[in-house]
């Protein structure tokens, strides 16, 4: 949906990023793939990793495949 409330949907500039905390016992982990508009990172994709840490190449490669299958590469200018 916020992808199709954007004026612009050519020369985008893909923003990634990853978060950790715990809620009680359980660890969350999000690895979230965005699209940086005037300043501002709006968040598209997220993927729940099932460990503490970092992301890994193929994690950060599944969701950038994601974002291609619903958009199109033609529409990515950077990340």
């Amino acid at each position: 949906m916020i992808f199709s409330l954007l004026p612009v949907k050519t020369g985008l500039v893909l923003s990634m990023d990853r978060t950790n905390w715990k809620f009680g016992e359980f660890n969350i982990n999000i690895l979230m793939l965005g699209i940086t508009y005037k300043g501002i990172a709006f968040p598209l994709i997220f993927s729940l990793l099932p460990k503490r840490g970092n992301s890994n190449w193929e994690e950060r490669k599944k969701i950038m495949e994601r974002f291609i299958r619903l958009f199109g590469a033609e529409c990515i200018d950077c990340l």
